[in-house]
């Protein structure tokens, strides 16, 4: 399965304002993994 380049994230952008923005995916350091979310309920 392929890493995708860009995911979508939840940014605070100002006091209770948040905004769905593209984001580049991060690259995992030497002892963290990456995770992919399908769903997520707030």
């Amino acid at each position: 399965m392929a890493v995708p380049t860009t995911m979508k994230a939840t940014v605070l952008v100002a006091p209770h304002r948040f905004e769905v923005l593209e984001r580049p995916v991060p690259v995992p350091g030497d002892e963290d993994v990456l995770v992919r979310v399908r769903a997520c309920g707030i």
